[in-house]
């Protein structure tokens, strides 16, 4: 048995490299059309969790013939879950405050796209090949997801978005006068941030390049991104970008590099009437008295403060340590670590920090030990990458959002198998 499992080991290992470039490219560029319904609840089935699912397997099998070794932050991971489940148990039979079938189907999503950390760790440990095959493969979609988005600007491209209930049964939409764009995302900051992680890998690749020609042709192919990010118009986007790029510049001492992009993007926000009215409006918040409590002159900012945040700690009162259970606080909570405390209690928020602080200290390791070209990029990206999603993730659930959670889990995946 364990010579038929070292003779298929290869041809699986090479079917499985092209699995997860399906998904590399799928994820980005197909809008999320449901396939299905699940009964009795609002969770769709779409066409990635089926790629997904079959990546899972080949992993379960690699697992089974002791192919790989568990990456860095397995334990916590697994100890995540483990308060996850806790948590959702103690929803269904305690408060009871949630439908069961769906607080399970939320739990397995979260699952399911920390799995992707485990795929791509595995993917990029077999070899330097895989790790450059890989990082090529993040960049080739924004491509497609360029063009969608001119075409949703000047040709009426249908929009598939999640931004409420209704629309995330799949309605084809077009994109309106004064809407932000989203392309082939569920919402615009969705593209915002997957649009900051590219231009992470683009400026990391431009801090190792030494030709300024190169130089100058990485900085003209990031323009046209930081167009379309402008158009995409979020301010939690922005917020994400400038400190991904803060931290590459920092890290590799490209002060004057990191400069001139802020300067590009700082242009780029000057001319996008969606940034700087809601700049504007933000800017109300402190610079009038009114009748009115003056937080309720920008609508993002007073969703947070009236509503949502609210409504995630009265969860956190009703159950400490465990919370009310995934999904017993809506849609969305405009808030990552706000959510985590009110669906899983200080239990899952704290299991949750412990795997974002071991995954800097794994990152950082690796950053001094990158010996090549294609592992000095995919590691000094991640860095702006990390920042940039923790940081959102304080506003906006980034880590409930499919499309950038996947991406990002394999990102980081990818990167610690870069060996340490």
């Amino acid at each position: 048995m364990k010579q038929l499992a070292k003779l298929t080991q290869r041809p699986l290992n090479s079917l499985f490299k092209y699995i997860g470039a399906a998904l590399l490219i799928f994820i980005p560029l197909y809008p999320k059309f449901p396939v299905l319904f699940l009964p009795s609840s609002t969770v769709a089935l779409r066409a990635e969790d089926l790629l997904i699912l079959v990546a899972v397997l080949m992993l379960i099998l690699a697992y089974k013939n002791k192919w790989v070794k568990s990456p860095p932050v397995t334990y916590q991971i697994l100890v995540y879950w483990a308060v996850g489940l806790l948590s959702a148990i103690s929803a269904i039979l305690i408060t009871k405050n949630v439908d069961p079938l769906l607080t399970l189907l939320h739990f397995a999503r979260r699952i399911e796209y920390m799995s992707l950390f485990f795929i791509f760790y595995y993917l990029g440990s077999i070899s330097k090949e895989n790790r450059k095959f890989f990082l090529q493969l993040l960049i080739l979609p924004v491509i497609g997801v360029f063009l969608y988005g001119l075409a949703q600007i000047y040709f009426s491209a249908p929009v598939i978005s999640t931004m409420n209930a209704e629309f995330s049964k799949g309605i084809a939409l077009t994109l309106q006068p004064g809407v932000q764009l989203s392309s082939t995302f569920s919402g615009h900051y969705d593209l915002a941030v997957y649009l900051s992680f590219i231009i992470s890998i683009l400026f990391a690749i431009a801090v190792h390049t030494k030709k300024k020609y190169k130089l100058g042709a990485i900085y003209l192919a990031i323009i046209p991104l930081i167009w379309l990010f402008s158009k995409a118009g979020s301010r939690m986007g922005l917020l994400g970008l400038f400190s991904s790029v803060a931290a590459i510049a920092l890290v590799k001492k490209k002060v004057f590099l990191g400069f001139i992009l802020s300067v590009l993007i700082g242009i780029s926000v000057l001319f996008s009437p969606h940034l700087m009215g809601r700049f504007a409006s933000f800017v109300k918040v402190f610079a009038q008295e009114e009748v009115l409590r003056p937080i309720q002159q920008d609508r993002s900012t007073s969703i947070r403060i009236d509503v949502e945040w609210p409504r995630a700690m009265r969860s956190f009162y009703k159950n400490p340590f465990l919370g009310t259970g995934y999904s017993s606080l809506g849609l969305a909570t405009d808030g990552d670590y706000i959510r985590s405390i009110g669906e899983t209690g200080l239990l899952g928020l704290l299991s949750f920090l412990s795997i974002l602080v071991a995954l800097a200290r794994s990152i950082w390791v690796r950053l001094k030990k990158a010996a090549n070209m294609t592992d000095k990029t995919l590691i000094v990206s991640s860095v702006g990458i990390f920042v940039a999603m923790t940081l959102v993730a304080i506003f906006i659930d980034t880590f409930e959002a499919s499309k950038i959670a996947i991406l990002f889990w394999s990102i980081t995946g990818l990167s610690l198998s870069i060996k340490s």
